[in-house]
C-alpha cells in the first residue's frame, strides 16, 4: 500500500501498544515478544506488528549476505502485509503461531516510516492491543511501554536504531533466548495499557460506614457491576490484591483475599495496618472503594515516588491529601500499632513519625470520589453520557 512523504508531525499516542527493540542482535526479541503474545492472547486478542525500515531504494540485506529480499524487493514508499502463514520461520509468522489474532508487517523507506506507521494504526481497531518489534518506530510513537532488549554485559555497542531510542526506553533488559533480568510474564496490562507488573500489593479499604451515602459504597451499581469489582479489575495488574474489611463473606464474590480489621471500629488507620500484616509484598498502594477509576499511570507514579521513603501521598496546592491514593511501606507498621494503642486513629497523626514524599496532584479528569449519593448519581449520569 502506497503512502506520500510528510512532515514529521507530534509524537503519536498509543499506549495499548507494546513496543519491542533489540539493543543487539541474537538477543531474542522475536521470543520475547511471542512470549506475551501467547499469554494475553488467552484472554484477549493481540495483534502483532513487524516494522522495517529501509534506508536505499532496492538496497540488499543490511546485516550482508542474500538477506531475505524485504528490503531489496521494495518498490514503494512503503508496504503493509498481513502475514497468513503461521508455519513459516519469518517473525511474523512466529507471532502469528504464537497466537496473535492478525499480524501486520510495514516495510517503509525511512523518510516515509510515519506515514506508514499512521496507517498501519489505522488499520487496527482502537480497542485492540498491540505487540510491535521496532527500533525506530519509537522515534513517531508514544507507546504504552517500550523495551529494548540488549545482550548481559556492558561491552556491547548498540546498533545504530537502537542508540538513536535508547533513551526513550522505559526499560533497558539485558539476557537472550535462554534467559532475561526482567520475565516476559512480568509485562502486562492495565486495563489497555501495556505497564511493568509492579512487586507490589494493591488494598481497597472497604470497611468504612458510607453514612453519607446511605448504602455501602463498594456495592454501588457500576455500569452493571458493583463499583469494588470495578475498582479490582482496574488494579489486576498487582500480582496481589486484597479487600480490606470485616465483613467477609459480603465481598466473597470477588475471589480476592478478603482481610478483617485487628480490632474492629478503628477507622481506615486500622484497616491499613491489618492490610499491611497481610500483605505478601513491602510496598501496598491503598485506595478507597469510592474511587471508580484509576489511572496506571498515576498508581505507578505513586508507587515509583516511595522509593527511599515510607509514604508517597498526593497533596492538593492547597495543602489537602489523598491518603486513600497513596503508597505506604510496611515498614510503618510498629508506629501506626503504636498510635492506635494510644488511642490515635488519624492517619494525618502518623505523617510526622515517618519519611513521606509528598507528589503534586491536580485532581485530574479521570478522578471521582463518591461520598454522597448526589457525587454517585452525577458520575453515573457521566459515565452513561461517554457510553
Amino acid at each position: 500500500m502506497a503512502g506520500q512523504a510528510q512532515a514529521l508531525t507530534a509524537m503519536i499516542d498509543c499506549p495499548n501498544v507494546l513496543l519491542i527493540g533489540a539493543a543487539d542482535r541474537n538477543v531474542g526479541k522475536t521470543e520475547f515478544a511471542c512470549r506475551i503474545i501467547a499469554r494475553v492472547a488467552r484472554c484477549r486478542p493481540v495483534v502483532g506488528v513487524k516494522v522495517t525500515p529501509v534506508r536505499e531504494r532496492g538496497s540488499g540485506c543490511p546485516r550482508g549476505g542474500a538477506g531475505c529480499g524485504a528490503c531489496a524487493t521494495l518498490r514503494e514508499p512503503y508496504c503493509i502485509a498481513v502475514e497468513a502463514d503461521p508455519g513459516g520461520d519469518k517473525d511474523t509468522c512466529r507471532m502469528l503461531r504464537a497466537g496473535a489474532s492478525r499480524v501486520l508487517w510495514l516495510r517503509a523507506m525511512a523518510e516515509h516510516l510515519e506515514s506508514g506507521l499512521r496507517e498501519l494504526l489505522a488499520r487496527i481497531p482502537r480497542d485492540a492491543v498491540v505487540v510491535c518489534e521496532s527500533n525506530t518506530a519509537r522515534q513517531f510513537l508514544r507507546p504504552g511501554l517500550f523495551l529494548l532488549l540488549r545482550a548481559a554485559g556492558d561491552g556491547a555497542v548498540p546498533k545504530p536504531s537502537a542508540a538513536a531510542v535508547l533513551p526513550l526506553a522505559d526499560r533497558v533488559i539485558a539476557g537472550g533466548p535462554e534467559g532475561w533480568e526482567l520475565a516476559p510474564d512480568a509485562i502486562v496490562l492495565a486495563g489497555e495499557r501495556w505497564v511493568v507488573q509492579p512487586q507490589a500489593t494493591a488494598v481497597i479499604l472497604a470497611g468504612g460506614g458510607s453514612r453519607r451515602m446511605g448504602m455501602d459504597k463498594g456495592l454501588l451499581d457500576a455500569g452493571g457491576q458493583p463499583l469494588i469489582e470495578r475498582i479490582a479489575a482496574q488494579l489486576a495488574f498487582f500480582p496481589e490484591v486484597l479487600i480490606s474489611a470485616n465483613e467477609t463473606d459480603k465481598y466473597a464474590f470477588l475471589g480476592l483475599p478478603v482481610v478483617p480489621d485487628r480490632q474492629a471500629g478503628q477507622g481506615p488507620l486500622m484497616g491499613i495496618l491489618s492490610a499491611l500484616d497481610r500483605a505478601a509484598y513491602e510496598l501496598c498502594f491503598v485506595t478507597g472503594c469510592d474511587i471508580p477509576h484509576l489511572d496506571p499511570g498515576f498508581v505507578l507514579d505513586v508507587l515509583a515516588q516511595a522509593e527511599g521513603c515510607d509514604i508517597a501521598m498526593p497533596r492538593h496546592a492547597d495543602g489537602r491529601l489523598e491518603p486513600l491514593l497513596a503508597a505506604y511501606r510496611r515498614s510503618i507498621r510498629p508506629t501506626v500499632a503504636s498510635l492506635l494503642a494510644g488511642g490515635v486513629r488519624r492517619i494525618a497523626a502518623l505523617l510526622d513519625r515517618v519519611r513521606v514524599r509528598y507528589v503534586p496532584f491536580a485532581a485530574p479528569a479521570w478522578y471521582h470520589d463518591l461520598n454522597t449519593r448526589e457525587e454517585y448519581e452525577q458520575w453515573l449520569a457521566g459515565t452513561r453520557s461517554r457510553g
